[in-house]
């Protein structure tokens, strides 16, 4: 890959990871659905902005938006919420470590449900370790009883299985649309999601805050949602989906220094364990390990 290319994922990494610290400190003085509320609706209307400098245009039809309305729900109402609602029990790090599973469910469910995605013998050892990697980042104490801890823990995981069905479901009905058009379509129509699940949980989302608090917003919905989308389509285009996936390796190590220099939170030795055979898999899965396995199974020569 180009040096473009590796800038263009370090920059998405380090706005990806910026959204669990910036999570961390909303949570302070926020309810968790509200804080999404604010995420999704300040950066679909960056999103419309940018539409409209760019002269495109919405579609009009209702099939269309009945697909927007369910990857609303799931590529942003569902995944984060569950984020933020974890962030209350555990550390940004973690659950940084934890989101990179993406890419190991994604091979599982979309051998279940897509013909043209089978399950190889590379891609079973890459699943294996991932699965591998995230018993040992949570910690087999956090498997054996229900706590706060694991309850977190498991909001993570849950974030990571919706993130592959919006997948599935992109890729299903909504790939003739433009790119930027999907984006802001479907954070408007998770605007609408969240705006409903904040009003009957939390109350009126619509509140005062301090300049430094819609500061924060404003970076969190602006640059870690808007222009992360924008870079991460760019990616797909110019780098493929292969080399794009290892963004996932890149966002925890930047969510730990952030954590560990701003809130002075620290990793602990399993979870950094479990985040590097992690990151081995993702890196079998997207053939930067390449195993001595063929296609049919057998033996490599």
């Amino acid at each position: 890959m180009s040096l473009r290319i590796w800038m263009m994922m370090c920059l998405l990494g380090l706005l990806w990871s910026g959204t669990f610290l910036i999570t961390e400190v909303l949570l302070e003085t926020f309810a968790p659905f509200t804080i999404v509320f604010h995420r999704v609706g300040l950066a679909a209307l960056a999103m419309l902005a940018l539409l409209w400098l760019k002269g495109k245009k919405l579609p009009r039809d209702i099939r269309s938006w009945v697909g927007f309305i369910v990857m609303g729900f799931l590529n942003n109402a569902l995944p984060f919420s569950a984020i933020v609602f974890g962030q209350q029990y555990i550390t940004g790090g973690l659950a940084s470590i934890l989101n990179s599973t993406t890419a190991f469910i994604a091979v599982i469910i979309s051998g279940i449900f897509l013909a043209d995605e089978k399950l190889t013998p590379a891609r079973f050892v890459g699943v294996t370790l991932g699965v591998s990697g995230v018993v040992l980042a949570m910690g087999i104490e956090t498997l054996s009883g229900l706590s706060l801890t694991s309850i977190g823990q498991f909001c993570i995981l849950l974030s990571s299985t919706s993130y592959v069905f919006a997948s599935i479901w992109g890729k299903l009905k909504l790939r003739h649309h433009d790119t930027e058009v999907t984006a802001t379509a479907m954070l408007m129509t998770s605007t609408g999601w969240m705006f409903a699940i904040t009003l009957i949980t939390e109350g009126n989302p619509f509140t005062l805050m301090s300049g430094a608090m819609l500061g924060s917003f404003l970076v969190y919905a602006v640059l870690c949602t808007s222009l992360a989308y924008i870079l991460y389509f760019a990616l797909l285009k110019e780098a493929g989906a292969g080399n794009t996936m290892l963004v996932t390796i890149i966002i925890p190590p930047f969510s730990l220094l952030l954590d560990a220099f701003v809130l002075g939170q620290w990793v602990r030795t399993h979870e950094m364990l479990g985040f590097g055979v992690i990151a081995i898999g993702l890196l079998i899965l997207s053939n930067k390990i390449r195993l001595p396995i063929r296609r049919d199974g057998k033996q490599a020569p």
